[in-house]
C-alpha cells in the first residue's frame, strides 16, 4: 500500500552549492562506455524488470547542463529509507531517515548499503514524494549491499556508470542521508598489496578525497550515473564499485535470490605486489600467486592434485589477468556451476586446470 507524502525535507537541495566550487565550466571528460556491458539479461518472466538505460553517457559541459541533468535524470531515482515506527502524525521527520539508495528496476527494487538492524517490515521507502511499504529484503553476502522491494511500477531508474574506469582527479558527487550533495574527486584506484586476497570477494576500492561523506552514500559520475556506495575505514573514504554490485542484482532478478560463485582460492596479486621476491613471481609482472587452496579442496575434491600452492594463475577462460583485472574481478562474470579453465604456470611449465565453480557461502 502506498501513501502520498509531500516531503519538504530530504531533497530540498540547493544545487548551486553543489557546483559552487566550480568556475561555471566543468572539465570535459571522455564519455563513458555503453551501459550494455551492465544491462541485465532477463528471461521472458522477468523482462518487465528490465529498465536499465542502454545508451552511452556523456559528461556535462556547463553549470546549467550539469544542474538540469541531475535534477531531471538522477534525482528522481534516489530513494529515501525511513524507519517505519518513527512516522509521526504528519509524516516522517529527518530523525526517521535510515539511509538513502538508488532505484535499480522500474518495478521497485532499491539498492542500498546494508542495514542489518532492520527487517523489511520495519522500513518504508520514499521515491518521488510517495511512500511505499517494503515487501522484501535481500542482502548480498559478498558486498553487503541490500536490495529492498516495493510494490511500484514505472519508477525512474538510475543509470549505471563504470567505477573501474574512474581516474585520479576525476570529479564525482555523492548524496548524503540529509539530502545534501557533496562534490569530491577520485584519489586513486586501490588494490591490496603485501597480503593474500580471497578470490570470491572483489578487493578493489576507489579512494575518494572527502571526509564529509557517510557509509552508504550513493555516488555518481558527472553524467549522473551511479558508480557505487561510500565505505569508510578509519579516516579514509572509499567507493564500493558498482561493478561488484551488479552481478548480485542480475542473480536476484533472474533467480529471485542472490547466488555468487566460489572459486575458493587465496592468492597474491602479482601486478600490485611491491617488492615481491623473484622466487615467487618467477619473472611474471601479472598473475595470481596461489597461497592457500584449502577451500577449493572442499568445493572441488577431484581437483586436489590439480592445483598447488605456488602455482601462478595467468588467465581464466582465456581472459588474461592484468593490472586492471585480477582473478577476483574476472570471476564476477561467472555463476555457480559454471565450468572454467585456469591457465597456470607451475615452476615454468604452463598447463590448464578445469574446475566447476561452487556457490559462495555453501
Amino acid at each position: 500500500m502506498k501513501h502520498t507524502f509531500f516531503s519538504t525535507t530530504f531533497f530540498t537541495v540547493l544545487l548551486s552549492l553543489v557546483f559552487g566550487g566550480a568556475s561555471g565550466v566543468f572539465m570535459t571528460a571522455m564519455t563513458t562506455a555503453s551501459l550494455s556491458d551492465y544491462r541485465v539479461q532477463l528471461t521472458d518472466q522477468t523482462r518487465p524488470l528490465q529498465a536499465i538505460d542502454h545508451t552511452p553517457k556523456s559528461f556535462p559541459n556547463s553549470y546549467t547542463d550539469a544542474t538540469n541533468r541531475f535534477v531531471d535524470t538522477t534525482l528522481p531515482s534516489i530513494a529515501v529509507i525511513y524507519q517505519t515506527s518513527k512516522k509521526g502524525t504528519y509524516g516522517f521527520g529527518r530523525d526517521a531517515v535510515v539511509t538513502s539508495g538508488v532505484v535499480v528496476t522500474s518495478d521497485g527494487w532499491i539498492a542500498i548499503a546494508n542495514v542489518p538492524a532492520f527487517s523489511a517490515d520495519l522500513l518504508s521507502v520514499e521515491v518521488k514524494q510517495t511512500v511505499y511499504a517494503v515487501t522484501n529484503l535481500v542482502t548480498d553476502p559478498v558486498t553487503n549491499t541490500t536490495f529492498l522491494k516495493i510494490a511500484a511500477a514505472d519508477l525512474p531508474v538510475v543509470g549505471f556508470g563504470k567505477a573501474f574506469d574512474l581516474t585520479r582527479g576525476q570529479q564525482i558527487f555523492a548524496v548524503k542521508n540529509s539530502g545534501a550533495l557533496v562534490e569530491t574527486s577520485v584519489r586513486n584506484q586501490l588494490w591490496p598489496q603485501g597480503t593474500s586476497i580471497f578470490s570470491d570477494v572483489p578487493s578493489r576500492r576507489v579512494v575518494i578525497a572527502s571526509d564529509a561523506l557517510e557509509t552508504g552514500n550513493a555516488t555518481f559520475d558527472l553524467s549522473g550515473s551511479f558508480v557505487g556506495f561510500v565505505q569508510k575505514q578509519d579516516v579514509e573514504s572509499f567507493v564500493l564499485p558498482v561493478e561488484d554490485i551488479l552481478p548480485a542484482l542480475s542473480s536476484l532478478l533472474e533467480k529471485k535470490l542472490i547466488s555468487r560463485p566460489s572459486l575458493g582460492l587465496k592468492y597474491v596479486d602479482i601486478a600490485h605486489a611491491v617488492g615481491m621476491p623473484e622466487k615467487f613471481k618467477r619473472h611474471y609482472e601479472v598473475g595470481a600467486y596461489l597461497t592457500d587452496i584449502s577451500i577449493i579442496k572442499k568445493l572441488n575434491p577431484t581437483t586436489v592434485s590439480g592445483l598447488k600452492v605456488g602455482d601462478i594463475v595467468l588467465s581464466l577462460n582465456g581472459q588474461m589477468l592484468d593490472e586492471a583485472h585480477g582473478l577476483d574481478e574476472r570471476l564476477l562474470a561467472f555463476r555457480p556451476g559454471n565450468e572454467i579453465v585456469l591457465e597456470i604456470d607451475r615452476l615454468g611449465k604452463k598447463q590448464n586446470i578445469h574446475l566447476i565453480l561452487g556457490e559462495y557461502g555453501k
